[in-house]
């Protein structure tokens, strides 16, 4: 069965809070450290993790969707961009 990445990912960033040096180690190497968690990751994808601040906040632009998914069906749905 596999985890459930939103209960794995608040396992890590709560740990990332508490023990500086795991933060580091996700950082630096965050297929590591996902791997290590049990989350499926590909070798193919460079996972990036960056810490937010009191005056720098990340905002992550999703991928483009495939063709098929027009603007009008993601606006009038429940269409997730992806946060």
């Amino acid at each position: 069965m596999m985890p459930d990445l939103e209960t794995v990912w608040r396992e890590i960033v709560v740990r990332a809070w508490t023990d500086d040096e795991f933060k580091q180690k996700l950082i630096h190497d965050p297929h590591a450290v996902l791997a290590g968690a049990g989350l499926p990751v590909s070798g193919k994808v460079n996972y990036v993790v960056v810490e937010n601040g009191p005056q720098r906040v990340h905002l992550v632009l999703p991928a483009q969707p495939d063709a098929d998914v027009s603007i009008s069906h993601m606006i009038a749905s429940d269409y997730d961009p992806g946060f």
